[in-house]
Order: C-alpha cells, then sequence, then structure tokens
C-alpha cells in the first residue's frame, strides 16, 4: 500500500492579530484517508517522522508527546474519514 502526505497550510500567528492572507485549497480525500490538523504549538517538520497508529487519538497523543513545544499551547486533531454514509 502506498502513502502519500500532503501539507496544505504553513502558517504562524495568532488568532485575533495580524493573519497571514488566507488561500482556499481543495483536496480529495478517500474512505481510509487519516487527516492530521495541527497548531504551531507542534514542532515544525512532524509530518516528516509522524507514525500513524491504528487508533486517532493514540497518533494524536504520540504527536502531542514528541513534537509539542513547551512553550506554547498546542492542539492535535487527527481523524479517519470513513466515507459518506447514503
Amino acid at each position: 500500500e502506498t502513502r502519500t502526505k500532503e501539507l496544505l497550510f504553513l502558517s504562524k500567528g495568532f488568532l485575533g492579530a495580524h493573519l497571514p492572507p488566507l488561500h482556499a485549497g481543495v483536496l480529495k480525500i478517500n474512505p481510509g484517508d487519516t487527516l492530521v490538523l495541527a497548531t504551531d504549538g507542534i514542532r515544525r517538520g512532524f509530518e516528516e517522522e509522524m507514525e500513524l497508529f491504528g487508533k486517532p487519538e493514540m497518533t494524536a497523543q504520540g504527536i502531542l508527546a514528541r513534537y509539542g513545544l513547551e512553550t506554547d499551547d498546542a492542539l492535535v486533531l487527527v481523524a479517519t474519514y470513513r466515507g459518506r454514509r447514503p
């Protein structure tokens, strides 16, 4: 099975301050794809070394533990897309 990684948006900033220009993007996802969203409180480059575990919550906990910055707040959301319901 071939795995690919797509990076959508990498930027720093803080909510309510000077936001960088925003750009819309579209990414096709398929059932079984895993989506990982992380704030800037996660060390840059984590996606290069990131491991996906069986459960999304385990992957999120692993990313926070290994790549979370102690000098910033951090949030990681990991979800597996199961597809549309009929």
